[in-house]
């Protein structure tokens, strides 16, 4: 056919000829609507996989699959991110300063938040600002994300330092760190074979860090990355507030200056506070009284200050590091601490830390506590990093992100580091002064480096509890998400359900067991979804190829001798019966038989007529075990013997294959629910 005959097949109503295609189009305007009128012949799923088509039509072979090329491991560049943005595509004269300021901004703020989440690890404060350096330069040349800050994060903090108090021996803590013993109320004695050995406080810290960072790097070899979309975020959101309540609960001790035991396991936060009911008569008074000058300032000018001020200036107030070098001053030219007993910070080392290994004989002890570590710490990050990633639209490696935090924990092992993770105010702060990249990291681990060279020392005089309500205020946020579960509530009961079950249980029971929980409720209503399977019967909208559920819309109506039952969902063996029992429900007459009937509507007259066959519409079937496919097969043998057709269409590719191992016999398939009704009404009119 030459261009003007083509062009003479182009009518006034926009009739084309696609020679590619072959079939004819009309497109108009009708009440409104654009109307597509496409002719082709009828297919089985068999035609288009062998090619025999029995038309004009040629369609090209589409079992060809291109081979993919994956990148090795030997890629430098994705295993180094850093190698491109830093050393390639770094842009030193726009980007440097953004990232300079809020690397600054981020290395004052560590300050507080550093010494103060130290705290809930049970070390020494400074640990916290070694935290800052070490593992986030590794984390800044390996991550993916731009903006995350990572560091000491409270839940993170609170859950290593229960470990520490579980297998660190007080007398050896206080023969190495005179203020060490201050940390850690008592004793936990090791495990029986474990009894003559005698861990510190930082060793046992280290070898948590160290198994950490271990566990990330084997998820990272095994492709596991997808394991934070396991945390959905109500899980993670009634995870992180439970936990906030027990760093809340961790930090009485400070705030009231007075001695409580450890307690673990079930209802201890009620324990705890049983315990301070009973020790309230021994509360220090100007312990309290400096903790609510604290806490009433910090809140006074977030609440009400803070955005009024940092609308007018380029880098946000560091209020908390202001509030550290009042406390350190005042304490340090009075006799406030002697004169009423207010617990101050001790001896600070000067420096950065030795190179030294952590203790690995401890590592198989803490292996159970690490691995929830290990994916708290990765979940809260990448949660963080996904946002961000949404917001400013450049992509994130979650496997590659796994690489980056166990690199980073099991370096910083070697230099006295708790295991890290992002902290949510700190990252935000840098995305919200102008950060660009990870260089913004950088800069605030090298600021930090002098500070524990040259400054950090100056802040012995600072009292704890001072220290303690910059974390009690730093939490707000978070323990107001229990605000969350009406909101929650009034969107899903399912996500609400799952946010209550892990808040009452890390609340009520214990940080990891919560964890658990939260994740057994998740995959208990995923697995309750499944089972709930979805069967509906289909009309087709008259005079068009569009096939509906006849609950949902009132202008469908039943093919005549055609019961077409969509299913959406998986075919398993949790829900094959489920599956088999709604099928009979909407086949079944009142008397049980497999013998549907069908009412059509001509011109206002209804007809019923009995069922000849059953299309079933499996376009929302994404997967089919051999039970269910067994169960199917039956399904189709009893149809059969009812005297009914079976047609299949709409089937994706990997359930088309199983069903066709599975050899059917007598079901066709059909590439839609058109082609099968079609091929249907074709052969009752070669019966007739």
């Amino acid at each position: 056919m030459d261009d003007d005959d083509k062009k003479g097949c182009m009518d006034s109503d926009g009739e084309g000829y696609r020679p590619d295609l072959g079939y004819s189009r009309v497109m108009g305007k009708m009440s409104g609507s654009v109307v597509i009128n496409v002719k082709r012949p009828v297919y089985q799923l068999d035609d288009l996989h062998d090619g025999n088509t029995n038309g004009d039509v040629n369609l090209e072979a589409t079992t060809k699959r291109k081979k993919v090329s994956k990148l090795k491991w030997s890629d430098v560049k994705t295993v180094v991110p850093a190698i491109d943005w830093l050393f390639t595509n770094y842009n030193w004269s726009e980007d440097f300063f953004k990232d300079f300021v809020a690397g600054f901004t981020v290395a004052v703020l560590n300050i507080p938040q550093g010494m103060a989440y130290a705290m809930l690890g049970n070390v020494d404060p400074t640990v916290g600002l070694y935290m800052a350096i070490m593992p986030v330069i590794v984390y800044s040349l390996l991550g993916t994300s731009r903006h995350v800050s990572m560091g000491s994060f409270s839940v993170v903090c609170l859950m290593t330092g229960k470990v520490v108090s579980m297998y660190a021996n007080t007398n050896a803590n206080i023969d190495a760190d005179p203020t060490a013993g201050t940390m850690i109320d008592q004793a936990v004695s090791l495990q029986p074979h474990q009894a003559a050995v005698v861990y510190t406080s930082i060793e046992v810290a280290t070898a948590v860090t160290l198994m950490v960072g271990l566990i990330q790097i084997l998820m990272y070899v095994f492709r596991l990355g997808v394991v934070c979309t396991i945390l959905s975020e109500t899980l993670v959101s009634g995870f992180t507030a439970g936990a906030a309540v027990h760093v809340v609960t961790s930090q009485m001790k400070e705030l009231l200056g007075v001695k409580i035991d450890n307690h673990n396991g079930l209802f201890q936060i009620v324990l705890t506070y049983y315990d301070i009911g009973i020790r309230i008569q021994d509360v220090n008074f100007a312990t309290i009284t400096v903790s609510v000058i604290t806490t009433v300032l910090l809140l006074t000018y977030n609440t009400h200050l803070k955005a009024f001020i940092n609308k007018r200036l380029f880098m946000p107030v560091p209020i908390e590091l202001i509030t550290i070098i009042i406390g350190t001053a005042l304490f340090q030219f009075t006799t406030f601490s002697e004169d009423y007993q207010i617990k101050l910070i001790g001896e600070i080392e000067r420096g950065l830390p030795d190179f030294k290994p952590p203790p690995v004989n401890l590592l198989m002890s803490v292996i159970t506590e690490s691995a929830i570590i290990a994916i708290v710490a990765y979940s809260i990050t990448m949660s963080m990093a996904l946002l961000f990633s949404e917001k400013l639209k450049y992509t994130i490696d979650t496997n590659q992100e796994l690489l980056a935090q166990g690199v980073g924990n099991v370096f910083g092992s070697f230099f006295s580091c708790l295991p890290f993770a992002a902290s949510l105010s700190r990252s935000a702060t840098q995305q919200t002064v102008g950060g660009r990249t990870q260089m913004a990291s950088i800069v605030s681990a090298g600021l930090l480096v002098a500070v524990v060279l040259w400054i950090g020392h100056l802040f012995q005089p600072l009292p704890r509890c001072v220290l303690a309500s910059i974390t009690i205020v730093a939490l707000k946020d978070i323990l107001l998400q229990v605000r969350d579960v009406v909101r929650v509530w009034k969107t899903s009961k399912a996500d609400a359900a799952i946010w209550i079950a892990t808040y009452a249980t890390v609340v009520l029971v214990e940080i990891d067991v919560g964890l658990l929980a939260g994740v057994l409720v998740s995959l208990f209503f995923v697995f309750s979804q499944g089972i709930g399977t979805g069967v509906v019967v289909l009309g087709r909208i008259p005079d068009t190829d569009l096939y509906v559920n006849m609950d949902r819309y009132r202008r469908a109506v039943e093919v005549p001798r055609v019961r077409i039952i969509h299913y959406s969902g998986s075919l398993n063996v949790t829900n094959r019966n489920v599956f088999r029992e709604k099928v009979h429900g909407v086949l079944s007459r009142y008397d049980g038989q497999l013998a549907p009937i069908t009412i059509s509507i001509n011109s206002g007259k209804e007809t019923v007529v009995r069922a000849q066959c059953v299309v079933f519409d499996l376009s929302g079937m994404h997967y089919v075990d051999s039970s269910g496919l067994t169960m199917f097969a039956r399904l189709v043998d009893q149809l059969n013997e009812a005297g009914l057709l079976v047609y299949v269409a709409a089937l994706s590719g990997n359930v088309y294959d199983c069903m066709r191992l599975r050899q059917l016999g007598s079901v066709q398939f059909f590439p839609s629910v058109h082609d099968a009704v079609e091929y249907y009404n074709n052969l009752e009119e070669l019966r007739a």
